[in-house]
Order: C-alpha cells, then structure tokens, then sequence
C-alpha cells in the first residue's frame, strides 16, 4: 500500500505541474522557488532586499507539511538566519531541505542586502541573492521491487541535477505605514553539469504590497497585504491576505485567501510572541478535489531574536530614517 501511494503521489504531483506545461517544462517546474505561508512575517525568505531591514539578528525555522494524511506528501524544513552586521548592510542565509515521495530537494542561499533612506520616514533596499540546488531521486527507486534492469533515466535522476541560481530583489516601507517588495526569482540560472537547459528560461516575478492601520485605543494593528506570483510555468497566482497583531505585537491572528487559474485555498494563521521568541502556525486547505483524500497542510514557524541585535524588539519599531541616524 506505501509502494502504490508512492507512485500515486507521484502521479499527483506531475498532474498539478502539469497544468500548462509541456513534457520539457516539468524539470523547471520542479526548480520553482520553495512555496511559504508565512512570507508576511518574514519576507526575507522570498525577497533578499528583506535581509537585516529590521536591524534585527534573527534565527528562523520553518516546517511545512503539504497534504498532511497523505503517505508521502510533501514535507520541507527551512533553516535560516538574517541580520544587519553594521549600518546599511544586511546579510543572510538558508538551507532548505523538501522530500516529496521519492523525490528530493536541497537548497542552499546567501543574501545580500544594501538599504538606504529615501526622503523622510522612507527606508529601501536592494538585494541579491546566490542559491545552490540539487533535485533526485532516493537510492529506494532502484531498489524498489517495480524497478526491473538498468534505466539510464532512473539512474540519471538518482545522481541528480545541481543548479545555481541568482534572485534579485527590491524592498521598500514608506513611513512604517506602506510596504512594496518585487523579486524577481533566478535571474540567473545555469546547470552545473555543464548540460544546457531544455527550452527557454521562463520569467519569474513576485510582487508584494501591504499597509499597516494602528488601532491604539484596542492594541491592534491590522496588515492587509497583497502577493502576486508568476514562477515557471507554473499560472500566475495571487495571495490575499490580513494579519492582525494584538496586544503590542505579543497575538497574531491571520487569513490568506489565495487563487489562480488552476487552484484556489483558504489559511488560518495563529501566532505569539514572548519576549525574543516567536511562534506561528498556519493551517491551509484548497478546493481541489485531492482536497478529499489528505487533512490541509500545515505550517510552523519559530523565529529567535539573537543577542547584538541593533534595536530592542521589545518595544514598538521606531521610524526607520530616525533609527539608521541614530546608529
């Protein structure tokens, strides 16, 4: 029953590729940037400009569980760190590891983030980012009882292919109130096998806006935000979202409504904070049909504020040009 889960997954996964794509196109398909609910609150892990914008040392983890109740699913874990060693000058970094079925995913990334004001009460920033990817198949296709003789195909997709790629980014908040980031996802992409790729490089855009209303007579602050997504070949893909923090920023409550031309899924969001620590948990389900066969999918995020951090993240964020002048 494991065994025809596997291949049922399988055929899961390059049906929901698929949609749009050519036979060619499902290997940049897979090389798409790794998929987050909770980008909102740490936009760093989409968009390099983000690196060290909040002049805070900030260690990440991430779990995200796709199609949780479903053998084999979907299951990534990201590992991260970002920071503003001296002024303008943000740095960062990821490991991101994702298996789904028999196929698996490593990521490595490091940031680099330039931020600067612009006018009063106005902070931008540019970034950039190099990434190392490696996509196979574990060593159990082969092994497998189904698997008869020597596959050339198989064999090649158990070696792998590596990749690297370069993301470029561009981040801005206008007086703690409006946030506008656009990245623009492997720019830069090439096989390190010296193997070309198959069809043209496809563009890849993400676009992010958001604003900020304080209700300081409730201890609220209410985000709306928007996210815009065209990766691959993958159809373009729009995120709605609204995040409500309470009691100076220590209760999250939010809800993603997201849709496009072959999907559509709804996400509750939870969080707390307690002193440097942060922790999030989202739970999401689409209004696919395989909806029937799995439980949602399930997201978990921890985020530690490490000591030397340039601002006190216990208090309410002071206005960016007041806090670059102060340092």
């Amino acid at each position: 029953m494991r065994l025809i889960n596997k291949y049922t997954l399988f055929v899961v996964l390059c049906y929901s590729f698929s949609i749009g794509l050519s036979g060619q196109d499902y290997t940049k398909s897979l090389i798409i940037p790794a998929v987050y609910n909770h980008y909102h609150l740490n936009p760093f892990v989409i968009n390099p400009a983000h690196t060290g914008f909040e002049n805070v040392n900030r260690l990440l983890f991430n779990f995200r569980n796709h199609w949780a109740g479903f053998d084999d699913s979907p299951k990534a874990i990201t590992l991260g760190i970002n920071g503003s060693p001296v002024k303008n000058m943000g740095l960062g970094g990821l490991i991101y590891s994702e298996s789904y079925g028999a196929a698996n995913r490593f990521v490595g990334q490091a940031n680099y983030a330039y931020h600067f004001s612009a006018g009063e009460n106005n902070k931008m920033g540019l970034g950039l980012s190099g990434t190392y990817n490696q996509y196979k198949l574990g060593n159990e296709v082969i092994t497998d009882p189904l698997h008869e003789g020597p596959d050339v195909l198989i064999n090649e997709s158990v070696e792998g292919e590596k990749f690297f790629g370069a993301d470029l980014g561009f981040w801005a908040e206008f007086g703690n109130k409006f946030k506008l980031g656009i990245t623009l996802p492997q720019i830069v992409l090439t096989r390190l096998d010296n193997k070309k790729l198959d069809g043209d490089k496809p563009f890849n855009f993400i676009g992010f806006f958001g604003a900020t209303w304080d209700v300081p007579e409730y201890r609220v602050s209410l985000e709306p935000s928007i996210l815009l997504r065209k990766v691959s070949d993958v159809p373009f893909g729009t995120d709605l979202n609204i995040l409500a923090k309470m009691l100076d920023d220590r209760l999250y409550a939010g809800f993603t409504y997201s849709f496009g031309p072959s999907d559509s899924r709804v996400s509750f969001l939870g969080g707390v904070r307690i002193d440097r620590l942060r922790v999030y948990y989202s739970y999401d389900q689409t209004y696919q049909t395989f909806q029937t066969f799995n439980n949602g999918s399930h997201e978990l995020s921890l985020s530690f504020d490490i000591m030397g951090s340039r601002k006190n993240t216990n208090t309410k964020p002071m206005n960016h040009v007041e806090e670059m002048n102060q340092q």
